[in-house]
């Protein structure tokens, strides 16, 4: 299952594209009620959905769901918490045993609908950029809501398709609470390198020796560097984003330079593992380049 950063990804919807679409909730709002009635005459119209709405208290629950929805096509925030939004859609079209063609059809009809008011109401210079954004958006609803239709076809040929769901579901959510576990140490070891390098800087006005107690709160200061990144990281992990390799590289940099500086200190320390641990730095160095060289290219 792909996550929301992803998804906007794969169908080329931009941070400018966002805000056009945000820029467009005022004129949609005073078009929320036309468009649920214009959605439903549609709906109606057929009898193979209007079958769904004979309950009238079921029609007018279901009409505030899909001016919801609507409105929030134009919230700006296409998030974690949209996209499971958007599945549970699905899910409910699957259950209800509603034909997947229809939700194509109506998506059809909301474009059209859309597209009027965009027609009637928008300068025509914004026209053309503002429909762009509003088709990869509608594309992108389009492809989650029907998505739970090609999941249920999968249980007609997998008959543990239900456990393996359950399982994928609980990995997910055991694995979910790992990253939350890990966050919540790394900023635990923050806290903790946070006092060792206070200890160290009170060190340098109060040990006599000054080049050491300089050098160990520097070496301080490079793990508490080392600790935003892996926070950092860890938190757009989270978000849903990828964890680039090159930030162990760091990690392992970061530490190796720490020990360089230590290791200056200690005159007596063998001058073979001092040169092998520089050779190293400068090895891990290189493949960090080349790393960033391949992320970026």
């Amino acid at each position: 299952m792909l996550s929301a950063n992803r998804n906007k990804e794969h169908y080329q919807l931009t941070k400018e594209d966002e805000l056009l679409l945000k820029g467009l909730q005022p004129l949609m709002k005073e078009h929320r009620d036309g468009f649920s009635d214009d959605f439903y005459e549609y709906v109606m119209s057929y009898e193979e959905t209007a079958d769904f709405f004979q309950n009238q208290e079921t029609y007018k629950r279901h009409k505030m769901a899909i001016s919801g929805w609507f409105m929030r096509l134009f919230s700006g925030t296409y998030d974690e918490a949209y996209f499971r939004y958007l599945r549970q859609v699905g899910k409910i079209h699957v259950n209800i045993s509603l034909d997947g063609h229809y939700v194509n059809s109506a998506m059809a009809r909301v474009r059209q609908f859309i597209t009027e008011i965009i027609q009637s109401y928008v300068p025509e210079e914004e026209r053309e950029q503002i429909t762009i954004a509003i088709g990869k958006l509608l594309d992108m609803n389009l492809d989650i809501l029907t998505s739970s239709y090609r999941q249920a076809e999968l249980q007609k040929y997998f008959v543990s398709y239900r456990l393996e769901s359950t399982l994928i579901n609980l990995m997910e959510r055991f694995t979910h609470g790992l990253n939350l576990v890990l966050a919540i140490a790394l900023a635990a070891v923050s806290i903790a390198v946070v006092g060792l390098f206070v200890h160290d800087f009170i060190g340098v006005f109060k040990n006599p020796n000054i080049e050491s107690t300089v050098v160990a709160a520097l070496g301080s200061l490079l793990i508490i560097w080392m600790m935003i990144e892996l926070l950092g990281t860890e938190i757009a992990h989270l978000k849903g984003k990828k964890i680039p390799i090159k930030i162990f590289i760091g990690v392992v940099i970061v530490a190796f330079i720490r020990k360089v500086l230590i290791g200056t200190l200690k005159h007596g320390d063998d001058i073979i593992q001092y040169a092998s641990v520089v050779i190293t730095l400068l090895v891990l160095g290189v493949l960090y380049w080349l790393v960033t060289k391949a992320d970026s290219g």
